[in-house]
């Protein structure tokens, strides 16, 4: 037996393997009526009212809780639901402005047991380990510490010789391709009823693009980079390389390689129909500073990574707070919640290598406690 043989074996081996796998774990997910039964309508509803029960609309829901999850029920096993229409408003986020089309409180509980129980479970098995976004146990500290982990084993073999190739997709959600997306779901999603009803939720959209507050939306927009994804793994070799939602980077040993993943990126682009970004993609030697995830990351002589918080992002907190307190101007019930922004602001960037930062910041607080509200910077100086 020759060695390509023996090759040929031990892959239909692991392919059988494979194929008992995903049928043992589809067993475990179930069907689209072992999803969409009464009771997990119902404990839905309860997952998707916290942090909003304060809101008219959920008190509302709650109160006749019991008959609208009955007739929302009755509509699913009848196979007769329809998407319904969203609440559309914008927000400034990150300088930057975001349309919101956010689906009703009976959707949302329909889309949190699709999600929760079927489509997560499903298709998280299909991303790579390093795709770091909007899962639980990931997030932007997960995709922060794949990267430090990249750089170390980077410089173990090279050192700090080498460049990191980063892309960003434009207008990500705006432009995903329905037809292409389906294809792709089609080959991992077996249960035609499920796949129907992930195309409604998908075509309520438009012919094109997915919506910012929808969580099938967001799996959606999570899974579909997967063949660009494995593409760098599986076909270029790079170990180095992770991707939070539209921010991707590659770790390159020389420029051939970074070739090489420039190539890819726009080859599978171009099959996935995804825009490219020309001006975010960028090529920097590890040496020198660069920015990920509005965070600037330092890989130094002695392959210590040293990360911290970009500039930007640290004036933007500080004008943020100045504003909160111009805005409340000594009113003790808007404390609360500059309390509450200073907290979350300064907790944050004790993880980082920012003590300067970090106690201007705090310095800054309190001279503005000083002046806007006196008396409560007193109690607190003498508790």
């Amino acid at each position: 037996m020759t060695s390509e043989e023996r090759r040929q074996r031990r892959f239909q081996r692991r392919h059988v393997q494979r194929l008992k796998g995903e049928r043992n774990k589809l067993q475990q997910i179930g069907n689209y009526d072992s999803i969409f039964t009464y009771v997990n309508l119902y404990k839905a509803f309860y997952l998707c009212e916290c942090s909003v029960r304060w809101k008219a609309s959920i008190q509302k829901q709650e109160s006749l809780l019991p008959l609208k999850t009955l007739h929302i029920y009755r509509q699913l096993q009848n196979r007769s639901f329809k998407p319904l229409k969203f609440m559309e408003f914008d927000i400034f986020e990150r300088g930057k402005i975001r349309h919101i089309r956010a689906v009703d409180i009976d959707e949302r509980s329909i889309e949190r047991t699709l999600c929760d129980r079927y489509l997560v479970p499903l298709l998280s098995s299909k991303l790579i380990y390093d795709n770091g976004a909007s899962l639980k146990g990931k997030g932007i500290d997960f995709s922060l510490n794949r990267l430090k982990v990249h750089l170390f084993r980077h410089y173990k073999k090279y050192g700090n010789k080498g460049y990191i190739f980063q892309y960003d997709f434009s207008k990500y959600f705006d432009n995903v391709n329905h037809e292409i997306l389906m294809k792709l779901l089609a080959k991992d999603i077996p249960d035609k009823d499920i796949l129907a009803m992930v195309k409604n939720d998908i075509d309520s959209f438009g012919d094109k693009g997915l919506g910012l507050g929808s969580q099938v939306s967001q799996i959606c927009a999570i899974y579909f980079p997967t063949l660009l994804d494995r593409y760098f793994k599986e076909v270029l070799y790079i170990k180095g390389y992770g991707r939070y939602m539209d921010d991707g980077y590659a770790i390159c040993k020389d420029l051939d390689e970074v070739k090489k993943c420039r190539e890819g990126l726009y080859k599978m682009a171009k099959l996935l129909d995804i825009t490219i970004n020309d001006k975010k993609i960028s090529v920097t030697k590890l040496n020198n500073t660069f920015i990920f995830l509005k965070k600037r990351i330092i890989l130094t002589d002695s392959g210590k990574v040293v990360i911290k918080i970009g500039k930007k992002s640290t004036h933007q907190a500080r004008r943020r707070l100045i504003r909160m307190f111009k805005k409340y101007n000594g009113n003790k019930d808007g404390l609360l919640y500059i309390q509450q922004a200073y907290r979350s602001w300064y907790g944050m960037s004790k993880r980082y290598s920012n003590y300067y930062i970090s106690e201007n910041y705090k310095k800054l607080y309190e001279k503005l406690m000083n002046k806007y509200y006196p008396k409560e910077s007193e109690v607190k100086r003498y508790e």
